[in-house]
């Protein structure tokens, strides 16, 4: 629209000034070319486009040439091919041009008989129209990479979303049906010598199920609310079903929300993936705070080969979830073997202490269980 309204006020312009067809058409046909060379050198192609010099040149020619024929009525039409100079040329060579260009005007328009007012004034239309076309031009580039990065944002944010929701589906569900598992194996070994632990056993699946149901509706919000000693207290209970000794400590104090969360999803996947890829007899879970305020839990198991772990032959992803999980509150996860056949899964998170009010009593003291 700018080269457009460029053209119209120049046709009005040199056509008003000139009589006679001889001189009007040609000046019509040389300004429909120059508003083509204009569109070209100021779209966004203009940049792919190896050709552009050559362009660049032919686009001066038509600027400058038609001055011997019109006089002074062609001194305004400079101001769209100096635009064009600055979006082409690189800078600052493109500056050093664009100057030359609008400073020649004071000369040029001299020698064609103009007063020092019209020079001045050519010199201005110059600059001005220059800087308008060049302006225009990258705020239409800007207004493109502004869409652009708007929309890689938003599909950044869908992609964000997805792994979210993946994650948490695997950290909250992966657990539950694996617990929930156990215990319907154990009723089902205990139908008929003990009914009365079986239905115990069926009620917790009862529940267990229940709880994950609830858990499942938050995940569209993010809003998981879990406790690191909620977590662990429920893990020992499903491994002394399943015949595990479980040892649980817990000295770190209360602890910030968002930590309390990671941290309790620590334990679920450590103890899905222990019940899924190892036969485990002992299990220890741990977490203490060191001198510089740094919590780390460690949960441990026997019953792992020494070539293998408890961790995920079949292709999931907990443990990646955990380490994403954990770099984002600033922690790290650490996984490896220890003495005679036992794994360790440990977290380490620099975590100052959340204060004590609003949050649960069993997370703000020590417990110890066998």
């Amino acid at each position: 629209m700018v080269a457009i309204g460029f053209f119209a006020a120049s046709v009005v312009a040199t056509v008003g000034n000139r009589d006679g067809l001889m001189y009007q058409v040609p000046a019509v046909v040389v300004l429909l070319l120059l508003l083509g060379f204009q569109i070209v050198h100021a779209g966004p192609w203009r940049l792919e486009r190896l050709w552009w010099p050559w362009s660049l040149f032919v686009h001066g020619l038509l600027t400058y040439l038609p001055i011997l024929v019109f006089d002074g009525s062609w001194v305004g039409i400079p101001g769209s091919f100096a635009g064009s100079v600055l979006l082409t040329v690189a800078a600052p060579r493109s500056w050093i041009l664009f100057a030359v260009l609008s400073v020649s005007q004071y000369p040029l328009t001299a020698s064609l008989g103009g007063t020092s007012g019209q020079c001045v004034n050519a010199v201005v239309s110059t600059a001005v129209g220059g800087i308008v076309v060049f302006g225009v031009a990258r705020l239409a580039d800007l207004t493109a990479e502004l869409r652009e990065a708007r929309t890689e944002l938003a599909e950044r944010a869908v992609d964000r979303e997805r792994l979210r929701f993946a994650r948490d589906l695997h950290d909250l569900l992966g657990y539950s049906l694996s617990v929930a598992a156990l215990k319907c194996q154990l009723a089902e070994r205990l139908a008929l010598e003990d009914p009365e632990r079986a239905r115990a056993e069926i009620s917790e699946v009862l529940v267990m199920v229940r709880q994950a149901m609830t858990d499942t509706r938050w995940i569209p919000s993010g809003d998981l609310q879990m406790s690191l000693a909620q977590e662990s207290r429920s893990a020992a209970s499903a491994l002394r079903a399943a015949g595990i000794s479980v040892e649980v400590e817990l000295a770190c104090g209360a602890l910030q929300p968002e930590v309390d969360a990671v941290l309790a999803t620590v334990v679920r996947e450590a103890v899905t993936n222990m019940l899924r890829h190892s036969a485990p007899r002992q299990c220890r879970i741990r977490a203490v705070r060191g001198d510089l305020g740094a919590v780390r839990l460690t949960v441990s198991n026997d019953g792992v080969p020494a070539a293998g772990a408890p961790g995920e032959p079949d292709g999931g992803h907990g443990i990646d979830n955990l380490t994403e999980r954990l770099l984002a509150v600033g922690g790290q996860l650490i996984a490896g073997h220890g003495e005679s056949g036992w794994f360790h899964l440990s977290a380490v998170v620099e975590a100052p202490a959340a204060g004590a009010a609003g949050r649960p009593a069993g997370a703000a003291r020590a417990s110890r269980a066998a």
